[in-house]
């Protein structure tokens, strides 16, 4: 089923620009769609818009160097920055020539750790994260060894917690209070080699939630409920935290909150100075069930028909593109176009090829005809595709690789 925010443009038209754009390309290809994803960095700044908050690139979910440079030159100043996922993914970006990495996650092991002193001795800006001593020690043993300081940031969890051991968000940090982060804030000031950059407090209950429910309408109230007591939450503890981590005398220049789906939210906090945004770029399908977001897709996958079993049937070749995070249907990648296409809940997505079945009041697909879909989440398929078409319009701009077809694979 196409996605609302392209229900203005007719499916069977649309359906046609891609057959035209894809004729004489090899299947499946994945591509990217430079007019939506200028629509959907619109809409990320827009929602930002008023406020002093930049925007910082989550790789994750784009995976994709000149996306990440495509990102950065159209949204100027207020585009600044990447997320990054692990250590070696920091060096492979520095290598292309990144500043300003922010790593997301920590470090588990000296030869990690090892890698923000080589980039610190080389003069980037690539800050480490942390939430415990252990990774003090790793990185201050790293960094005296090169005799650099690296900068690291204290990520500070703001899941919602409820009494009777309810906890709603993702179990990231230990540090929930004021005396955790200065506990280790003090850690870091006593080193020679490590200096605190700033705090980061992503609050996923409020990014990752969607507003509407498709076929659990009843949710969507205590979802409302669950969001609006994560703001207040996540609001409250970044303030306490920074306020009282300056008065301790450490200097705390980047405070970093929120995802795509918290953008108006977090924007509209005074302690915050930057949000991360990656997933509503592609508009991976699982974005689409969020108000005042009307992105537009702009990652799809297109595959081939290959055969025909039935009259009521076509199968397509590969397909089984299915996103991490809890198992289920809604990881399971989505026909985009043409329209009356479902997969068969007994075979689902499939390795080498996926079945669909037609509705019979649609056109039926034949042999070589492309089917078009979306992933359910925005990174992950660039790690099953070593090119990814630019598509503008009718036509193909140009080839570029993902992160596969750069060689790379971090997890």
């Amino acid at each position: 089923m196409a996605h609302p925010a392209a229900t203005s443009v007719d499916p069977s038209t649309e359906y046609e620009r891609f057959v035209r754009l894809l004729e004489g390309e090899p299947l499946p290809a994945l591509m990217v769609d430079l007019d939506a994803l200028d629509h959907n960095l619109k809409i990320i700044l827009d929602r930002s818009a008023g406020t002093p908050v930049t925007i910082r690139l989550a790789t994750k979910s784009i995976r994709c160097v000149e996306v990440l440079r495509y990102l950065l030159d159209a949204g100027g100043e207020r585009v600044r920055g990447l997320m990054t996922y692990s250590a070696r993914e920091t060096a492979a970006l520095a290598d292309k020539g990144f500043d300003d990495l922010l790593t997301g996650y920590p470090i588990a092991r000296a030869d990690e750790a090892a890698v923000y002193a080589d980039l610190a001795a080389r003069g980037v800006r690539a800050i480490a994260m942390i939430d415990n001593l252990a990774h003090i020690d790793l990185l201050a043993a790293a960094a005296a060894a090169k005799n650099v300081t690296v900068p690291v940031c204290l990520d500070v969890d703001v899941s919602l917690r409820i009494p009777g051991d309810v906890h709603i968000g993702v179990r990231r940090s230990p540090v929930r209070d004021v005396e955790v982060a200065l506990e280790l804030a003090r850690a870091v000031a006593k080193t020679s080699h490590l200096t605190l950059a700033g705090i980061m407090a992503y609050e996923a209950q409020v990014a990752g939630l969607p507003d509407l429910v498709p076929g659990k309408r009843v949710m969507e109230p205590a979802y409302r409920l669950i969001k609006g007591a994560s703001i207040r939450l996540a609001k409250n503890r970044r303030r306490q935290i920074v306020e009282a981590l300056r008065a301790d005398g450490h200097e705390v220049s980047l405070v970093n909150g929120g995802g795509t789906g918290s953008v108006s939210s977090t924007s509209h906090d005074p302690t915050c100075t930057e949000i991360t945004a990656g997933s509503g770029f592609y508009c991976s399908h699982l974005f689409d069930n969020y108000r005042n977001l009307p992105f537009r897709p702009a990652a799809l996958f297109a595959l081939a028909v290959e055969r025909t079993s039935d009259a009521d049937f076509v199968t397509c070749q590969g397909g089984g593109y299915i996103a991490s995070g809890s198992a289920g249907e809604d990881r399971w990648p989505k026909v985009h176009l043409p329209q009356g296409l479902e997969p068969i809940a007994l075979e689902g997505w499939g390795e080498v090829q996926t079945p669909f079945r037609v509705d019979p009041s649609t056109p039926r697909p034949t042999v070589g005809d492309p089917v078009i879909c979306r992933h359910a989440k925005a990174g992950e398929v660039m790690e099953r595709f070593n090119e990814v078409l630019f598509i503008r319009g009718d036509r193909v701009e140009r080839r570029v690789p993902g992160y596969r077809g750069e060689g790379w694979s971090f997890y």
